[in-house]
């Protein structure tokens, strides 16, 4: 009897073991598949995915590459603003400027017209590449202007901040010159741009031993009078003079010629 209660009990654990054998291999089988499924829809989905396209602007609506009231939009269109109406530009990198330091630069700076932005080096470059565009914010702009490497861009590198003059003013020039050199390394000039033209320091040193615009104005007057009392007109009629002495000169001998000609 006890026997074949054993035998019983050892033939339902077998049977328990198989049923468990075959449950997980059925389970197995059902992750991998739905896995596989999974993976062959999403791969399907990859590939039939549409490529990104520009949108199509509304009529009305700014077509900028990111949300028109986006912080990076706004940086763009501020430094485009910058770029088209402060031609005149000196490029800077700024090492540990606390908040101390830059207010005290900015007041320095305020007092000769030269305002200090400090610039995100990424957005400016991204706006000197498209600023020949009517918007450089746009989606046109961006796929347009993508492979253009504007001069300026070189001087854009680490952390950088623009001292920038709407007109030429070389004394202003010079002062501003004379704070970033007196703010012991914070601000190290590394080159300035002039209507698009590049400027290393050594050009810088002689741009602001010129006088102001006033100056020069009144200088190239000066010039002009002095040519054009003297040196000018004695310049201009000296041609003159000569081609009429070398014609008259010829006349003579051909006259001289014909009459021994008649003797």
């Amino acid at each position: 009897m006890l026997q074949s209660i054993s035998w019983r009990a050892t033939s339902l654990t077998c049977a328990v073991l198989q049923l468990r054998q075959v449950t997980t291999a059925i389970a197995s089988t059902t992750v991998h598949s739905v896995s596989c499924a999974s993976f062959r829809t999403y791969a399907t989905a990859t590939a039939d995915a549409p490529r990104r396209v520009h949108p199509t602007p509304l009529p009305g609506v700014r077509n900028s590459k990111k949300p028109a009231d986006s912080r990076k939009t706004f940086l763009i269109d501020r430094y485009t603003y910058m770029l088209r109406h402060r031609p005149v530009m000196l490029l800077v990198q700024h090492n540990s400027l606390t908040t101390a330091d830059t207010f005290a630069l900015r007041s320095q700076l305020k007092k000769i017209g030269a305002p200090l932005t400090v610039v995100n080096t990424a957005l400016l470059r991204v706006t000197l590449r498209c600023i020949e565009a009517e918007d450089p914010a746009s989606w046109e702009a961006h796929h347009q202007y993508r492979s253009t490497r504007h001069p300026l861009e070189r001087l854009v590198v680490g952390p950088t901040a623009v001292v920038s003059f709407p007109t030429l003013e070389p004394e202003a020039i010079g002062a501003a010159i004379d704070i970033i050199d007196r703010s012991g390394g914070r601000l190290i000039l590394v080159g300035a741009s002039i209507d698009n033209r590049l400027l290393s320091r050594e050009e810088l040193s002689e741009v602001r031993k010129l006088g102001n615009l006033d100056q020069m104005r009144a200088q190239l007057l000066g010039t002009l009078e002095v040519l054009r009392g003297a040196g000018l007109v004695q310049t201009l009629s000296s041609a003159a003079t000569g081609l009429y002495l070398t014609l008259e000169g010829r006349k003579k001998q051909l006259e001289g010629g014909d009459g021994e000609g008649t003797a």
